[in-house]
């Protein structure tokens, strides 16, 4: 409860109601706080990235594996092969 009002208390909105003494801490403060925020949405933002990319390649190799003894059966039991034209 303390940090939001002392957050509060450093909004350039409350310029001129603070003590002077006060002003300058209050301000970096709650610039300090504004910087954690933002980068902190950043590094959620690249943590999903980094993660969503996960997905994609463990799907992808998933399905080469999938895909791969799918060929190799067809192959062995005589499938027709398609032509392929030149």
């Amino acid at each position: 409860m303390a940090a939001a009002i002392v957050y509060g208390s450093g909004s350039p909105s409350l310029d001129g109601h603070r003590p002077a003494m006060m002003d300058r801490p209050l301000q970096a403060f709650h610039e300090h706080v504004n910087t954690a925020v933002r980068d902190g949405r950043r590094a959620v933002a690249n943590f999903d990235h980094v993660r969503y990319l996960g997905y994609v390649q463990s799907f992808v190799a998933r399905a080469k594996t999938q895909l791969t003894p799918a060929n190799a059966a067809s192959d062995a039991i005589g499938a027709p092969r398609v032509a392929q034209g030149r």
